[in-house]
């Protein structure tokens, strides 16, 4: 599609689908935004590559620049697979910085629009940081309100005292709670990907989210998280009342931040809460990164999970930045 110089648009800008060979320049775009999260053409890849297409809608596109012979810009809609509804999607818009507010986000969202009402989208979500006033204006100005908000925090594993926080897993072993890693049960229990499966979805039941939590199948599952080359069997820490799986603590790590740790979901099945196992876990995965001279781990909160936050504030994580998921009823 070609898009001449009209409206508020100052670049001739061509729009089109998104090609392999595109997968370099959409790194380079993505982590120029944000340098904090940069990802490798690869990671990008086998996030494509993981999602089952024959049930789950996705769809990217390309904004080649004329005037510079280079990619300037990228959108994509796409179910979520957790919380999935067929007639609403989650879209993202990437612009390079060195060419933003020349209109490229307009063309890449008026063409997203339309894939909107093609598909019969009743509702659509983004994602905005809080600390970047423009693309929340640009969001409001089309007509979305803020859904909620989630809050990274971030420690240094070398400040915690663990000393003062092992009356948590003495506690918990009272209980008869063990704490394993993912590496130890991939050797020792050959359920222990589908008991891992159940557990999760339950855990995230009752994890705060734009839209009500949908169960995702085993396949999907394990396409996203157990084959992912960023996974961290060693520091993924599972909670088991003797055979039974009762908690768990996901642990990722990102190419390009090779110091860094991501604690992804945290969390305890209902009738094993209030024991210590939540704390216990967080904390195995601090020591699990102290051990291994990790100089750093993140996570993300929604801001209205006051037991976990309490636990992160607990334990020395310091809160940076939030994120905004913002929402538009298009019905």
């Amino acid at each position: 599609m070609k898009c001449g110089m009209s409206g508020q648009w100052t670049l001739p800008i061509e729009l089109r689908e998104f090609q392999t060979a595109d997968y370099g320049r959409l790194a380079h775009v993505f982590g120029s935004i944000f340098p904090d999260y940069d990802r490798t053409p690869e990671e990008w890849r086998f996030d494509d590559e993981s999602l089952d297409r024959s049930k789950f809608h996705f769809k990217r596109y390309s904004c080649f620049s004329e005037e510079v012979q280079e990619l300037v810009g990228f959108a994509q809609c796409q179910h979520i697979p957790w919380m999935y509804h067929p007639k609403k999607l989650w879209f993202d818009i990437w612009v390079d910085p060195q060419h933003q507010r020349k209109g490229i986000g307009s063309a890449l969202y008026d063409r997203l629009n339309q894939d909107f009402k093609d598909l019969g989208t009743v509702t659509s979500w983004t994602g905005v940081r809080e600390d970047m006033p423009f693309p929340i204006k640009f969001a409001m100005n089309r007509g979305f309100h803020e859904k909620m908000r989630a809050w990274e925090s971030r420690l240094n594993p070398a400040t915690v005292n663990l000393s003062l926080f092992q009356k948590y897993v003495e506690k918990a072993s009272e209980y008869r709670i063990r704490f394993v890693t993912l590496a130890d049960e991939m050797k020792n229990d050959p359920e222990c990907y589908s008991k891992l499966h159940t557990l999760v979805q339950a855990v995230s039941e009752d994890i705060p989210r734009p839209e009500q939590f949908t169960p995702v199948s085993f396949e999907q599952w394990s396409a996203f998280e157990m084959k992912s080359p960023n996974l961290v069997p060693q520091g993924y820490m599972i909670a088991k009342d003797g055979d039974k799986y009762v908690g768990m603590s996901t642990v990722w790590r990102a190419q390009k931040d090779p110091k860094g740790l991501y604690q992804g979901l945290t969390g305890v099945i209902r009738e094993y809460r209030g024991r210590g196992i939540a704390v216990a876990l967080k904390l195995k995965v601090i020591e699990f990164a102290r051990n291994n001279k990790y100089e750093k781990v993140k996570t993300w909160n929604d801001s209205t999970n006051a037991p976990m936050l309490g636990i992160n504030v607990k334990l020395g994580f310091k809160r940076e930045v939030g994120w905004i998921t913002l929402e538009k009823n298009l019905a």
